[in-house]
């Protein structure tokens, strides 16, 4: 009877063989000829790099992105905690009627309902901001390259406004003539 292994189990055992002959690292040009020899086609091979590759790019923006989550948690969670204590000491100097737990209260609404959009993210919410910083990292990347080839475009010495003085040709014309 012949072995078979499942989807799972094939794949890794393909990889690990892929890293005991070549180590670490693999050429594209290898990976395309290791699949040409499984009967994978290059166009196949093309599509599942652009794929895994397009994965470890939305990972690492997710990393990001949550990380900037925590990071402004924080930077909302150091004020409060900080005026809270605040608050509560002139509290304290001041009268026996708890006001400063009003106000702690409050703002510890606010604390608690940012920990919880951190802590618990909306899946679709992590997808449109990653793909609205994707596309204005795309049109800074454009306006920066028409910045540049306007820029190689000007003649030397021009700052690229219109002259003030329309009858300076003219002038430079008579000089010319005397």
């Amino acid at each position: 009877m012949p072995r078979e292994y499942t989807k799972e189990e094939t794949d890794a055992v393909l990889a690990r063989a892929a890293e005991l002959q070549r180590g670490e690292r693999t050429t594209h040009e290898d990976l395309v000829a290791a699949a040409g020899e499984a009967g994978i086609s290059r166009d196949a091979v093309e599509k599942a790099v652009a794929e895994v590759l397009g994965g470890r790019r939305d990972r690492a923006a997710l990393t990001a992105l949550r990380a900037r989550a925590w990071r402004q948690f924080f930077a909302h969670l150091v004020p409060y905690v900080t005026v809270s204590a605040l608050l509560g000491f002139i509290n304290y100097l001041t009268t026996s009627f708890p006001w400063a737990l009003i106000v702690m209260l409050a703002w510890g609404v606010g604390i608690a309902s940012h920990l919880l959009a951190v802590v618990l993210p909306d899946p679709d919410e992590q997808l449109r901001r990653i793909e609205h910083e994707r596309q204005r990292a795309e049109d800074q990347s454009v306006r920066v390259q028409a910045e540049k080839a306007r820029v190689r475009l000007a003649p030397p010495g021009h700052t690229g406004e219109a002259a003030e003085d329309d009858d300076a040709p003219a002038e430079s014309a008579q000089h010319g003539l005397r």
